[in-house]
């Protein structure tokens, strides 16, 4: 009896799954737990996969963001000879890493045992471990590769961000800036729209963000949105998840040429193209006379008149309105 040989999986198609699954969206614990899972399967899985973890770096809880440090040549350095995991690593991640976002994960219960909305920390070591890594980064100018910084909160509230300047030291080789926004519980989405009634503006940041050149954002309210578009003044595209009350953030700086409209696996109906708001957004010079303004919108099928009467609308401003399919689940 012949016995049965396991099929060969060449280790580029296997380094693509590996991508794949790593890119899935996943909860903090969730993904903290693939890591550690995926590292401990052999030695060929953990060199492939290392190189797709250190090519686009997940920080899901405060201790992943010591571990990334120690891989750091300063850190590293005083940390005496490293071990063969470490050692690859640190390669790795200096060579290869293009993205690193942050889970900054409320994830409390008040003491009746129901989820709530953390509004604010100055010690919670979750957010600040965007600072402290993002100040080594920087300082000793690491990751050479990095251009997609990312922060994702779950179930906080907005102000942490600019309270505590978690961006004032921000990688210059990143361009790209990534904020979302997301509620794990359906009984904290009513409060989530009264927080977003509730922002108050930052008319003076304390810092600024030059090099990001595209800032995608989701959850937030429109007023959030301009105040980042104060702290990143060579803004080129602005891209937003569910949009709505476009006339708060006029006039856009005049670097800004794309706006991108995200309403991902929804048919476009008149309601919601009317809360764009985008009369009073054209009115008050959405985009500079000189910015050859363009809006993308990716969404499911648009109700086709009025997608005509709005394309035609937005034409009388100079500005191009493009549509773009995009049939992904809801954000």
């Amino acid at each position: 009896m012949s016995q049965k040989s396991i099929p060969w999986i060449p280790p580029e198609l296997l380094e693509q799954i590996l991508s794949e699954v790593w890119a899935i969206p996943q909860s903090s614990r969730e993904r903290a737990t693939l890591f550690k899972t995926l590292c401990k399967v052999n030695r060929m899985w953990l060199g492939l996969f290392l190189r797709v973890a250190m090519r686009d770096v997940h920080i899901p809880c405060p201790l992943f963001a010591r571990d990334l440090l120690r891989l750091l040549p300063e850190r590293a350095a005083s940390q005496g000879e490293a071990d063969l995991f470490t050692a690859e690593a640190m390669s790795l991640v200096s060579r290869l890493c293009r993205s690193m976002t942050f889970h900054v994960d409320g994830g409390s219960l008040d003491p009746t045992g129901e989820a709530s909305i953390k509004l604010y920390s100055q010690t919670d070591a979750a957010p600040t471990a965007i600072s402290t890594v993002l100040y080594m980064v920087s300082t000793f100018d690491y990751l050479p590769q990095l251009r997609h910084v990312a922060l994702k909160y779950t179930d906080w509230g907005y102000d942490d961000l600019f309270d505590q300047l978690r961006l004032a030291i921000f990688p210059p080789q990143a361009t790209h800036l990534t904020l979302d926004y997301t509620f794990s519980a359906p009984a904290l989405v009513p409060l989530a729209v009264y927080l977003k009634t509730l922002y108050t503006r930052h008319p003076s940041p304390h810092f600024s963000i030059p090099t990001v050149r595209h800032l995608a954002v989701s959850g937030v309210p429109a007023e959030f949105v301009a105040d980042m578009l104060q702290i990143c003044p060579g803004l080129e595209t602005l891209e937003m998840a569910n949009p709505a009350r476009l006339y708060v953030l006029a006039p856009l700086p005049e670097s800004v040429r794309t706006v991108v409209l995200r309403v991902p696996g929804v048919a476009l109906d008149r309601e919601q193209i009317h809360w764009w708001m985008l009369t009073a957004a054209m009115e008050g010079k959405l985009f500079h006379p000189d910015a050859r303004g363009r809006i993308v919108v990716r969404s499911g099928t648009p109700d086709p008149v009025a997608w005509t009467e709005t394309k035609r609308f937005c034409r009388r401003f100079g500005v191009d309105l493009v549509y773009e399919r995009d049939e992904s689940e809801p954000c």
